[in-house]
């Protein structure tokens, strides 16, 4: 029987039409499937017989009754580093191998946070929209510089969000679950207590990995110490945030406003409270979408497929450790 590669929710497409997809079938018999699954029993129709899975979106939940399912999945590559969705625990006790491909869209996510930051201090958005209509009219806002930058987890996109902040004029500070101090330095931040992050922080990025113990980290207490003129910006997981408290504090002015790129449910519904906000800027899970990351994160999987095939799996994924 052929090593079987099952592909299940290239969309919105990632691997489709790209020339890596041929790297794949010279690793065995391949299947992409370009829509979204449109319920579990479909998702499970597509990966049945699967001996590998390219794990490309969040969404797609494979959790222990799915994977107890899969008795034919070996490995699970993951595209990007967040594994929240999977199972980990499950898929070790069924012998099967989960990989990530740590810090492959770091630097550009990283980048995007600032963007998110720029954009909702300076009101870029609605400058645009305003001058489009034909008006002209100004929204102040804050400079960054001699500002404070609060940075939440400091994992590889956590540090350099860091040292991003740093190079703005900023002064960043740092609160990880892990309480790695050292770490905080090295990327210039100044480790500190979360509370005492979010009250002195004027911007607050959230780059912690999903766990219980950050699900819904930032929620109406949380957001109630953020100064009124505070930012804050996700490009984690939706989950990390209360989502209806984040409304309310918005449309209360009770913080400045916020960046967007991850939300509880995604896509985002038309008509979600967040999209009819002047206050916060959204843009679609897009933080990993530049040429250089794309590039890292479609060969990523593959290779880690191609090392489990040849018995030296790499960028395994610990069940303690969760996103990397």
């Amino acid at each position: 029987m052929p090593f079987r590669i099952v592909i299940p929710d290239d969309f919105p497409p990632a691997y489709t039409g790209r020339p890596e997809l041929e790297d794949l079938r010279r690793l065995g018999e391949l299947t992409v499937y370009s829509s979204r699954a449109a319920d579990r029993a479909e998702l499970l129709a597509r990966l049945r017989g699967a001996n590998a899975i390219i794990n490309v979106r969040s969404y797609t939940t494979l959790d222990a009754d799915v994977l107890a399912e899969l008795p034919d999945l070996q490995t699970i590559a993951v595209f990007g580093a967040g594994t929240d969705n999977i199972d980990i625990v499950a898929a070790a006790r069924l012998g099967i191998v989960v990989s990530n491909a740590p810090g492959a869209n770091a630097r550009s996510v990283a980048e995007h946070a600032l963007a998110l930051t720029l954009a909702v201090a300076r009101s870029v958005p609605r400058h645009d929209r305003e001058l489009r209509a034909g008006r002209w009219v100004h929204f102040e806002g804050p400079e960054l510089a001699g500002k404070t930058f609060g940075v939440v987890g400091l994992g590889h996109i956590g540090q350099h969000t860091a040292r991003i902040a740093g190079a703005f004029g900023m002064r960043v500070l740092a609160w990880s679950p892990t309480r790695d101090e050292e770490r905080a330095r090295r990327c210039g931040a100044e480790p500190v207590e979360l509370d005492d992050l979010l009250r002195t922080a004027d911007i607050v990025s959230l780059s912690v990995a999903v766990s219980e113990r950050t699900r819904g980290l930032i929620g109406a207490r949380e957001l109630g110490l953020m100064q009124p003129s505070a930012i804050l910006i996700n490009t984690a997981r939706g989950a990390l945030v209360d989502e209806a408290a984040l409304v309310a504090a918005l449309k209360a002015g009770q913080i400045f406003g916020a960046g967007l790129d991850v939300y509880a449910e995604e896509p985002v519904r038309p008509g979600h409270p967040l999209t009819e906000l002047d206050n916060v800027v959204l843009t679609p899970h897009a933080g990993w979408m530049t040429r250089e990351a794309r590039d890292r994160l479609l060969r990523v999987p593959i290779e880690n497929i191609a090392a489990f095939v040849a018995g030296t799996p790499q960028h395994v994924v610990h069940p303690a450790s969760g996103i990397r």
